[in-house]
Formats: C-alpha cells, structure tokens, sequence
C-alpha cells in the first residue's frame, strides 16, 4: 500500500497550529498558574513569582516590580537579574506609560525592555511589571503582550484589596481602641458618681430616714390620718434610701471589687428573685479573674438580667459561670418569650444596641458571644473570653 503523497504545505500548516497551541498553552498556564499564586501566597513571595513567572513567559533576563503612591515614593517590591540592569529598568518607570511600550535601549545593560503598567480600580496607575533583556530578541507578539497585561490587572487587582483590606483592618483596631477607651472611661465615670452618690446624696437619705424614724418614735400618737402620712413619709425615706443603693451598686457593685465575679452577679439575679423568677445556678465558680474580665462580664450578665426583667416574661433563669484552663464562659439564659434573631448580633443595627454592646465587650477581651433564641422558645446568652496568661493579669 503507498504512502500518500508528502504535502510540504499542510505539513507547515500542521506545525504553525501546533506552535499556536503551544503559546496559548503557554499564555493559559502563565495566567492560570499566577492566579493560583495569588490567593496562596504571601504578598512579597507572591509578587516575586509574578516578576519569575513573566520572566520565563516572554525568555527575558531581567524583571522588576515597582509600585508607588500618591503619598510614597517609587518602591522596588520584586526584581529578577543583575544589578546593572535592574538600574536601567527603574530609571525607565517614571514617568508611568498608561499602556504598555516595547523599547529599544542601545548602549545600554540592557538591550530591549517591555513595560506593563499596573492600574487600580479608578483607572490611576500605581506601579510598573517592567522586564528586559540583556541581547537583542525579537519583540513578542500582540497575545503576549495582552497576556503580560492580563497578569499585571491580576496583580494590581489583588494588591489593592490586600491595601484595602489593611486599611479595612487598620481602622478597626482604631476604633476598637476607641471602643476600649469608651468603655473604660464609662467604668472611670460610674466609679466616680457611684462614689459621689453614696458619699453625698445615699449619706443624706440614710440620714433622713433615721431622723424621722427617730422623730416618728418619739412622737406622741397622731391621729390616724396624720400617723398614716408618717408611716408613707417614713416607707417613702426607706424606698429612697434602697433605690440610692441600688443605683450605686448598679453604677459600681462593691462586691465585685470586694468578693468577685460570681458573688457580684448573684447579688444582681437578686432582681430577678424579687420579681418573683426562680434563678437557678447551673454551675459555678468563685475564682478571681482579672479586673478587665470580671467587670466585662459583669456588665454582660447585667445587662442579660436587664433584658430579662424589661421583655422576656420570664418564670426561669438559668445562670452559668465556668472557669476552665484557658476561659472563662458566662451563661444567662431564660425560658421567656424570645425574640427573632435572623441575622448577626453585630448587625442587628438599633434594635438590639445592648447584645451589639455586649459582644463588643466580649469582642474586646479576644472572646466572643453567642446569642440563640427564637419567639416562644426563651433567650440564651453565651459569653466566652480567654484568661490571660500567668502573669499577664490587669
């Protein structure tokens, strides 16, 4: 059987195709491999196997990487080759090309350079891919160029959300310093008038409910219209004195400087008893925790036991604190009414500011809260926070 005739044209056609495949394979696993690097990556390990990767795509030399701001100078970030050459591609950056330039650069370290600029979303160009090559090579074709373009959008894409993203993360720690500082002059504020009510105004209504206990004792009988005045006047001086201490323990319990976290929060449930609801301690602890802690979570249980008292229509309450090797866990939870949670406690916008301000408390200790309850099926308060290490207390 005869081989069929040899057809140097198709044979050449053949070849062409199979060397296009190859560039497209070539140009696919240029931008395929960059992506994968990108989401994997460290930033400067990630950059510099940009420049490598660019390098290799087009067989050039020398690679360089430079990104600058409105604020700050021309940085290199990436580079790949000598010396002499990477001077003769930074000094090619300024002023930026707004698409990308093939250059001659006769007499110099560096016979040819191809520059790809890097633009933000605004379109603004905020660095430069710029590679070269150390002998004259024939300029690479319009797909390698776009593909090299390809590459450098991918780049700047992800530089700008690591920039936005440490900003993003910059500005919260501000403003959880700012939240920190809040709370903390919040402590310093009710510290200062608990102890101006009860060294001035608790002082002078104990006072007076003495000096009229005194003078309804030494009084002689009344009639019964007037004695029945006295004894409101006298229930009413005593009903004074108890709100004056219940407003200073509310501004700043002494007993959880004095006796501790547990202590302090079952002397709050106190409320909750004389509203008639069974409390019920679940497990606990009497361990001393740090001062930030202990008034942290003070503040949550107490502002759980407000809730309870002022929506939830509850007839039990559970109350939790645990102390375990590395946290401590504060559990409030009720058998109430309930209420919709659909979506997250920081989220939750104006209704709910006292959960957002409780885990926001928690958030500020590194701990976390959790808050699980639906209508008809009660409210479940979880707060969790790591104990400092040994030591570290304050």
């Amino acid at each position: 059987m005869q081989s069929p005739p040899h057809d140097p044209g198709s044979a050449l056609a053949i070849r062409s195709q199979y060397r296009q495949s190859q560039s497209r394979a070539a140009r696919l696993g240029l931008l395929l491999g960059t992506g994968h690097e990108l989401t994997r990556l460290p930033l400067a390990q990630m950059r510099q196997r940009a420049v490598q990767r660019a390098c290799a795509f087009v067989a050039m030399d020398h690679g360089l990487l430079l990104e600058w701001t409105p604020d700050t100078p021309l940085q290199t970030v990436a580079s790949h080759g000598s010396s002499d050459g990477l001077d003769v591609l930074a000094n090619l950056a300024h002023p930026p090309s707004p698409s990308p330039q093939w250059l001659d650069c006769p007499g110099s370290a560096l016979a040819q350079v191809l520059q790809i600029p890097m633009r933000g979303a605004d379109g603004a160009v905020f660095g430069a891919l710029l590679l070269g090559n150390s002998v004259p090579l024939g300029a690479p074709d319009a797909e390698d160029i776009e593909s090299l373009q390809l590459l450098a959008t991918l780049l700047a894409a992800h530089l700008e959300n690591s920039r936005l993203l440490q900003t993003l993360q910059a500005r919260e720690r501000t403003m959880s310093e700012l939240v920190h500082r809040l709370f903390s002059a919040q402590e310093d504020e009710r510290k200062r008038v608990a102890y101006d009510l009860h060294d001035g105004l608790a002082q002078n209504l104990a006072g007076l409910h003495q000096r009229l206990q005194g003078f309804a004792g030494r009084c002689p009988p009344l009639p019964p219209a007037l004695d029945e005045a006295l004894q409101a006047i006298l229930a009413l001086a005593q009903g004074c004195v108890g709100e004056s201490r219940q407003l200073i323990g509310g501004l700043r319990p002494h007993v959880l400087d004095d006796f501790g976290l547990f202590t302090a929060v079952d002397k709050e449930a106190d409320r909750l008893r004389d509203a008639g609801m069974e409390v019920e301690w679940a497990e606990h602890s009497a361990a001393r925790l740090s001062p930030n802690a202990e008034i942290a979570l003070f503040r949550i249980a107490q502002e759980g036991i407000n809730n309870i008292l002022k929506h939830a229509q509850a007839s039990h309450v559970v109350l939790g604190l645990a102390v375990r090797d590395d946290h401590v866990s504060l559990r409030v939870e009720d058998d109430g009414r309930g209420f919709a949670l659909e979506t997250p406690v920081e989220t939750q916008g104006t209704s709910h500011l006292g959960l957002a301000a409780m885990q926001e408390r928690a958030s500020l200790l590194g701990g976390q809260l959790s808050c699980c309850s639906e209508p008809g099926g009660g409210t479940r308060l979880l707060a969790s926070v790591p104990l400092p290490a040994q030591g570290a207390q304050s």
